[in-house]
Formats: structure tokens, C-alpha cells, sequence
């Protein structure tokens, strides 16, 4: 499932930076979940239930009318006026980037978003994670610092639509998020077995078997590389695609056939694969060398951790009961 991870990382983002950098004026965060807040955060709550005097003629009290939904998540419900607020805080926030589009569907995206908060809280609480007032009075007075004075933090807040007890709950969920996040990715590693290869890419298959005899029969794989391989950036280095682990390269066949060779100098047949363009390519893969223990490079990491977090996610969203109860599709 793809998702805008800004709006899910957001409040962890605001909480982890602790810079002396003045709060953003607008972001296009996820508001808060109205009454999702664990019970040891919720402040006190005036009841909806009406208070109703004695009389010498009973009246019988009125009844409590129904708060109007958005979702409902596995049988806990999502209040539409969190949802509404949440639209308005993105309409805004994406109103003041430059050259952005919004995506049709933003609707459906912003409630998606906010279920899968939801989603997070209730896996927080199965797995008991506990997040305490001193907690979360520090990350507000880290937000309340970042702000520079209470006028400013009261401006920040009446521009993105908060109240204080809803950046309160942001703040909340923004410590279980870093806690669930740090657990989700705990076992991704930071040294993997990798492969050293180089590839040739041609589009004509005739070609393709042509220098792959060449090779077979003696030719020098880098040079032919060079020569003919339609990715110049790693052509011009013959073909070098470095040490690389497995779920990182673009082409997964031509991973594959790497991770398959096991001889230095050893080759593939021709792979053919298809392109993001719909047309057969065909590529020839020299295996180099290979690491069972390599740090991964610091690009590389952070995609694995990705991987784990949306991993995880999914794994919410299929175990989860979900209702929506609005129609959001295509900007309805």
C-alpha cells in the first residue's frame, strides 16, 4: 500500500528535532484523532451528557445526539470532525507549496492517513507501550521552545487549526510513533551479504548474444561495457554497479542472476527484462565479487528500513477491520 509517509512521520519529525529553529507556519501533518488519546493522557473531559436540575415535575433528559464518523477502525470510531479538520490543514499546507499538485484521490489519502494512525495507537497499546505525562510535557516544551515564546507558539497553533489539547495529543503520538518505529526496524541490519557485479543494458537481442559469445569466448567485459551499454553512468566505468545487497537494485532479474553467479568472472546468459516503458531490454551480468558481512552504505539502510516500516504497516491494514463511512474518492 503506498502512502505519504510525511504525514505519517510528521509529528515524530516536529518531536525528534530539538534545533533552535522556529516552528513551520503551516504543515501538512495529520490532525489529531479526537478522543484516541491514551487514557493517562485525555485530559479531563466535560460530559456530553446533559446535566438535568430536579424539578417538581421530572423532565426525562434529552438524549445525547450521535457524533457524525468518518471510519470506524476496528469497531473504534473515527470522528468526521477529525477528519475535516485534517483535510483543511492539508488543503492549506499544500496551498502554500510551490508547484505541487495534489494527488486527486488527497481525500481518501488524508483519511487513509488518519486511520492508519489509529491503526498505530491500537498496535502501541496491544504491545503496551506507555507513554507518561512528563513525556509528553517535555516534547511540549521542546515544540515551545522551537517556538520562541508562548505568543509565537499560540500564532503556530491558530494557523494550523490545533488546539492545545490537540497538538497535546500530537505530541502523544508523535513519542509512541519514535517507540513503535524504533521496535518495527530494531532487526534490520547494518551489515548484509552484497554482491560486486557489472552489467551490460542493450535493447536489441541480437546484439545481446553477440557480446555475450564475445565474452565467452575471451573479449574484455569492461571494455565492451564501455562500448555498448545503453546506461552510461555505469557504462563508462565498465559497467560497474558496485557492491550491492539483495532488494536494492532497480532491476530485480539482473540482481537475481548476480546473487545466482558464484564464480569470479563468471557470467550470465542474457536476461531480458522489461522497462518502465513497457519494451524489452536485455542485460549480461559479470559477477566480481562477493561480502557476506558488508556495512550497508548509508543510502542503502535507510530504504531497508522503509521496507520494515511498510512491511509492518501493511501488516496492520490486513489484520484491521476497516469502515469507511464518507465517500472520499476523487475529491468527492
Amino acid at each position: 500500500m503506498k502512502r505519504t509517509l510525511l504525514l505519517l512521520l510528521l509529528p515524530l519529525l516536529l518531536l525528534a528535532c530539538n534545533e533552535q529553529e522556529p516552528l513551520p507556519t503551516e504543515v501538512p501533518a495529520i490532525g489529531s484523532d479526537a478522543g484516541q488519546t491514551a487514557e493517562s493522557l485525555a485530559p479531563p473531559m466535560i460530559s456530553d451528557e446533559p446535566i438535568v436540575l430536579p424539578t417538581e415535575t421530572a423532565v426525562p433528559a434529552t438524549a445525547t445526539p450521535e457524533v457524525p464518523l468518518a471510519a470506524l477502525v476496528n469497531n473504534e470510531p473515527l470522528p468526521l470532525a477529525a477528519f475535516e479538520a485534517e483535510l483543511v490543514r492539508y488543503e492549506r499546507a499544500i496551498a502554500e507549496l510551490p508547484n505541487v499538485t495534489p494527488n486527486p484521490n488527497y481525500r481518501l489519502e488524508v483519511l487513509d492517513g488518519l486511520i492508519e494512525r489509529l491503526l498505530i495507537r491500537q498496535a502501541a497499546a496491544a504491545q503496551g507501550v506507555v507513554i507518561t505525562e512528563a513525556m509528553v510535557d517535555q516534547a511540549m516544551a521542546d515544540l515551545l521552545n522551537r517556538a520562541g515564546s508562548p505568543e509565537n507558539f499560540a500564532a503556530w497553533l491558530e494557523a494550523n487549526q490545533y488546539t492545545e489539547v490537540e497538538i497535546r495529543d500530537e505530541a502523544a503520538y508523535g513519542l509512541i510513533l519514535e517507540q513503535m518505529v524504533t521496535a518495527v526496524t530494531a532487526d534490520v541490519p547494518v551489515a548484509v551479504e552484497q554482491v560486486h557485479a557489472r552489467y551490460i543494458q542493450v535493447d536489441d537481442p541480437n546484439l545481446a548474444n553477440t557480446l555475450l559469445a564475445q565474452i565467452q569466448n575471451g573479449d574484455d567485459f569492461a571494455t565492451l561495457a564501455q562500448i555498448h551499454s545503453l546506461d552510461r553512468i555505469t557504462g563508462e566505468n565498465g559497467g560497474d554497479l558496485g557492491f550491492f545487497a539483495l532488494g536494492t537494485l532497480l532491476v530485480p532479474e539482473v540482481e537475481a542472476a548476480a546473487f545466482a553467479l558464484t564464480e569470479p568472472g563468471s557470467v550470465s546468459e542474457v536476461i531480458t527484462a522489461v522497462n518502465s516503458a513497457g519494451n524489452q531490454v536485455y542485460y549480461i551480468v559479470q559477477f566480481i565479487e562477493r561480502d557476506p558481512q558488508r556495512p550497508l552504505d548509508a543510502e542503502v539502510r535507510p530504504v531497508l528500513l522503509q521496507e520494515a516500516l511498510e512491511s509492518w504497516l501493511d501488516s496492520l491494514w490486513q489484520a484491521a477491520t476497516v469502515e469507511r463511512l464518507i465517500e472520499v474518492d476523487n475529491g468527492s
